[in-house]
C-alpha cells in the first residue's frame, strides 16, 4: 500500500511540475478605455525565454515608444521564476473599438500566440495648460529646457555628407530625469547613417548667449539625394524634469516633484545645391568629399606562369563613402583576371563617413613575357576647393619569367585547324581481316537477357520522362528559385551582419538601392521615393509590390535610430528576399 501511495504522490508531483512548466505568453493593456489624445501601453509577457518575437501590426494605432524589454527573476522557496516583457506605447489614430492583434514568439521550436485585446477609443479629453498651474520656480525650470537640432551645413551639395546633432540644453542646476520620443524624423530624400552614442555626457556651452549645460543624445549623418529645399521633420520629446513643489518636508528642506512637458525642435530646411557641370568628368561616379586613391601590388610583380599575383584598388578618405563604386582594374587580355573581393572599413564620425574601400584582385599569367595593367583614374568632387579632382595611377609592369611562350597568330590559327581536323581521321583501306569463330547467339542465354532488359526498364523511363517534363514545364517555379538565389546574393552582406542592427540595416538598404540601380540603370541621385515609384510604374511593376519595396526601404531608414527586435530584423531580411525575387519576376 505504501508503495502505491508513493507512486501516486510521484505522479501528482510530476503532473503538477509539468503544469507549472507550461509556457505562458500573454498580453495586457494599461487601460481598456483611452481618450483619443492619450496613449495606452500594451505589454506582451512570457515566462520562458523565446526567440523571434513578432509584434502585431497595431492597426489603428501609431507606435510612439518601444519595444522596451524588461526581464525579471524571482526565487520562491528555492525555485527560480522568469518573466520577460515587451512593452509598446501606442497613440490611437481614430475613435471606436480597436483590436490589438496577436503577438507570437518561438520557444523550443514551438510557436505561441497571445489573444487579441479590444480597446475602446473615446473622445479626446480637454487638457488644462500645465503652465497655468505652475509656480514661478517651476515655470523657470521648464522654460530653461530647450530641444534643438543643430545642422553642420544647411546648404550642402547633392550627396555631400552633413551631420545633425540633437541636443537638450538646460540651465545650470536643473535636473532631467527621463525623456521619451513621441515623433522621430524619417529623413525622406536622404541617405542616413546614425552615429552610435555609447554614453550620454553633460557638457558646458551657451544657448542664446547664456551659459548652459547640454546633452547630445542623437547624431545622424545625412546625404541629400535630391536638389532643392528639403524639409526635415521635427523631433518631438516628452521630457520629465525635477521641479520644486513649493512645499517643505519635516526637516524644512524643499520638496521636489516631477513634471513632464512636450518639446520639439521645429522643422528645419536644408537647401541642397546641384554639383556643378563645369569640369565634371564623363565617368564621374558620384564621390563627394576628400579622398586618396591608389593601386598597389601585394608583393613582387615578377612571377612564373600560372603563379598568382595580387593587387589592391583602394580609396581612402572622408565623404559619402557608401554612395560610389570603385573603378575597375584593366589588364592585358593575356592575363587571367578574377573577379575582385570587396572589403570596406567605414565608420561614421562627426564630419561624415570615413575609412577605406578596397577591391582585391587575383591575376594569373598564362605565358612568359612582359605585360601591363592599364593606368586607372578615380575622380571626385572636392568639398574644400569646390571643384572636381582626378587621381590617376601609372601603368604597372608584370614580368612573367618562366613559362610557355606566347603563341604567334599563325600558331594559334594552325592549332585551331589541327584541333578541328583531328576529329576526322582518314580511314584505313588495307585491313587484314581474320574470321573469328562465333557461337550461335540467337538461342543463347545472353540473347534473352539483353532482349528483356529494355522491357523491364520501360516503366522507369516513363516515370523519369514525365517527371522531367513536369519540372521543365514549371517555368514559374524555376524562375522563382532563380530569383530567390539572386536576391540572397544581393543580401549576402546584410545576412553577415544580422546580429548588428546598424550594419544590418545599412547593408539591407544598400542592397535595395543597388538592385534597383542595376535594373533601372540609374544613379544614386535619382533614388528618391517619388522617382522610384514613377520608374517602377513605367516598368509595369504592380502597385502593391512598389509599395512593399518603398515601405521596406523606409523601414531600413527608420530602424537605424529606433529600438529594433531581432525578430524584426529576421522578418525584414525575409521580406527583402521575397520583394527582390518578385521584382525580378515582374521586370520585363
Amino acid at each position: 500500500m505504501k508503495t502505491h501511495l508513493k507512486i501516486l504522490v510521484l505522479l501528482i508531483f510530476t503532473f503538477t511540475q509539468g503544469m507549472l512548466a507550461q509556457v505562458q505568453f500573454e498580453s495586457s493593456v494599461s487601460r481598456n478605455e483611452v481618450p483619443l489624445n492619450e496613449n495606452v501601453r500594451v505589454d506582451f509577457t512570457m515566462n520562458s525565454e523565446g526567440d523571434n518575437f513578432k509584434a502585431p501590426t497595431f492597426e489603428g494605432f501609431k507606435v510612439v515608444g518601444g519595444p522596451n524589454q524588461s526581464v525579471s527573476y524571482a526565487w520562491t522557496n528555492g525555485k527560480k521564476s522568469f518573466s520577460k516583457t515587451y512593452s509598446f506605447f501606442l497613440a490611437p489614430t481614430r475613435k471606436g473599438t480597436l483590436t490589438i492583434g496577436s503577438a507570437s514568439i518561438q520557444v523550443e521550436d514551438q510557436t505561441y500566440n497571445t489573444k487579441p485585446i479590444s480597446v475602446t477609443i473615446v473622445d479626446a479629453v480637454k487638457r488644462e495648460d500645465p503652465r497655468t498651474r505652475l509656480n514661478h520656480s517651476q515655470e523657470q525650470v521648464l522654460n530653461g529646457i530647450h530641444l534643438v537640432a543643430e545642422i553642420s551645413n544647411t546648404t550642402p551639395y547633392q550627396n555631400e555628407p552633413i551631420t545633425i546633432f540633437y541636443k537638450v540644453y538646460v540651465e545650470r542646476g536643473s535636473n532631467l530625469t527621463n525623456w521619451n520620443g513621441t515623433s522621430i524624423p524619417k529623413y525622406n530624400k536622404f541617405w542616413v547613417n546614425s552615429i552610435e552614442i555609447k554614453e550620454l555626457k553633460v557638457e558646458s556651452g551657451t544657448y542664446n548667449g547664456k551659459e548652459a549645460q547640454f546633452i547630445t543624445f542623437k547624431k545622424d549623418i545625412l546625404m541629400p539625394l535630391e536638389v532643392g529645399n528639403i524639409e526635415l521633420e521635427p523631433l518631438v520629446l516628452d521630457i520629465q524634469a525635477e521641479v520644486p513643489t513649493g512645499r517643505r518636508d519635516f526637516f524644512g528642506f524643499p520638496e521636489m516633484g516631477y513634471i513632464t512637458k512636450t518639446y520639439t525642435t521645429g522643422k528645419r530646411t536644408v537647401k541642397v545645391k546641384p554639383l556643378p557641370e563645369e569640369g565634371k568628368p564623363d565617368n564621374f561616379s558620384g564621390a563627394v568629399g576628400t579622398f586618396d586613391f591608389k593601386v598597389t601590388p601585394s608583393g613582387d610583380t615578377s612571377a612564373n606562369a600560372l603563379e598568382s599575383l595580387n593587387f589592391k584598388v583602394e580609396v581612402k578618405g572622408q565623404g559619402n563613402m557608401n554612395l560610389f563604386s570603385l573603378p575597375k582594374l584593366i589588364a592585358s587580355d593575356k592575363l587571367e583576371v578574377f573577379d575582385p573581393e570587396y572589403s570596406e572599413t567605414v565608420k561614421a564620425g562627426n564630419n561624415g563617413l570615413q575609412g577605406s574601400k578596397t577591391d582585391s584582385y587575383t591575376i594569373i599569367p598564362q605565358y612568359k613575357g612582359e605585360y601591363y595593367i592599364d593606368p586607372i583614374s578615380f575622380n571626385y568632387f572636392d568639398i574644400k576647393s569646390k571643384s572636381y579632382k582626378t587621381i590617376s595611377t601609372d601603368s604597372i609592369r608584370i614580368n612573367v619569367i618562366n613559362g610557355p611562350d606566347l603563341p604567334t597568330q599563325e600558331e594559334t590559327i594552325k592549332e585551331s585547324q589541327n584541333s578541328n581536323t583531328e576529329v576526322f581521321q582518314s580511314l584505313k583501306t588495307n585491313l587484314n581481316a581474320k574470321k573469328k569463330d562465333t557461337q550461335n547467339y540467337w538461342n543463347s542465354t545472353l540473347f534473352y537477357i539483353l532482349t528483356s532488359i529494355p522491357f523491364l526498364l520501360m516503366p522507369f523511363a516513363v516515370v523519369l520522362i514525365n517527371s522531367k517534363r513536369r519540372k521543365n514545364s514549371d517555368f514559374e517555379g524555376l524562375r522563382l528559385k532563380h530569383n530567390n538565389r539572386l536576391a540572397k546574393k544581393y543580401l549576402s552582406e546584410a545576412k553577415k551582419n544580422i546580429r548588428n542592427k546598424e550594419l544590418f540595416y545599412d547593408a539591407l538598404e544598400r542592397c535595395l538601392h543597388n538592385f534597383l540601380k542595376a535594373k533601372l540603370n540609374i544613379e544614386t541621385s535619382e533614388m528618391s521615393n517619388d522617382n522610384i515609384k514613377e520608374l517602377l510604374t513605367e516598368n509595369h511593376i504592380s502597385e502593391d509590390l512598389t509599395n512593399d519595396y518603398l515601405q521596406l526601404k523606409n523601414a531600413c531608414e527608420y530602424a537605424r535610430y529606433t529600438p529594433t527586435a531581432q525578430a524584426n530584423m529576421n522578418n525584414d531580411y525575409n521580406n527583402a528576399i521575397e520583394i527582390i525575387a518578385q521584382l525580378e519576376k515582374q521586370f520585363k
